[in-house]
């Protein structure tokens, strides 16, 4: 099967509630565009990228439609993410072509680099399901109403998107969550849920995830330094 079987599956259908925004917060500019614009732009240019699927809430759907190129399929999200994603997954199904691996990634980290893409779909090649992954720099303590207790980091990592899976892999997954009723907050804990092994990759700092307003900030900060690099 051709190296560039590959769909990405775009996270677009949230609200934003913690940017405190009235509308979605990937319509936000950053920079001269808006935060969907730019994550979209390195999703659109990866060779190894055949098609993407764009989830969608239907009161967004129209905008959308009218800012986005036309090959770009529009999914109608779910409630919750996860269920956004199997929508996806079932529009990916129907393709006369389906894909071997689909990279599942939210629309609210604008900065994914290709190198990340590439070092995901050979990872995910290989072990059938890879995430990227950076260490925590920060002392991490949890806290209980008996005691507090400082945990060892350096078997702890913050996870990124995208993900990426074996396309039968994610769909199977995500079929018995709906069953199971499993809440997730990743694409990669569905399948492990399943038992299912999940390998990393290295993540990229200036791969953020906006959600607040700092983030924003700090987002227009990555944005000029890396026009200036």
């Amino acid at each position: 099967m051709a190296e560039q079987d590959t769909v990405a599956v775009i996270v677009a259908a949230g609200q934003g509630t913690r940017m405190g925004a009235k509308h979605n917060k990937l319509l936000l500019p950053l920079g001269t565009r808006t935060i969907l614009e730019i994550g979209l732009e390195t999703f659109i240019k990866h060779p190894r990228i055949r098609k993407i699927y764009l989830t969608v809430s239907s009161q967004d759907r129209q905008i959308f439609e009218n800012m986005i190129p036309e090959e770009i399929v529009l999914v109608e999200g779910g409630s919750r993410r996860q269920d956004s994603v199997h929508n996806a997954l079932l529009e990916i199904m129907q393709d006369e072509q389906v894909p071997e691996l689909v990279l599942v990634h939210d629309g609210a980290r604008p900065f994914c680099s290709e190198k990340l893409i590439d070092r995901i779909i050979d990872a995910a090649h290989e072990h059938n399901a890879a995430i990227p992954v950076l260490p925590l720099e920060d002392t991490i303590r949890r806290i209980t109403e008996e005691k507090t207790e400082v945990l060892d980091r350096r078997a702890l990592f913050a996870t990124q998107t995208p993900q990426g899976f074996r396309t039968k892999l994610i769909l199977d997954a995500s079929k018995q969550a709906i069953e199971n009723k499993w809440l997730v907050t990743d694409d990669a804990s569905l399948v492990e849920n399943t038992g299912d092994q999940v390998s990393t990759v290295e993540g990229e700092p200036q791969n953020i995830k906006i959600t607040t307003p700092a983030d924003l900030e700090r987002a227009n900060w990555i944005l000029k330094s890396m026009s200036n690099s």
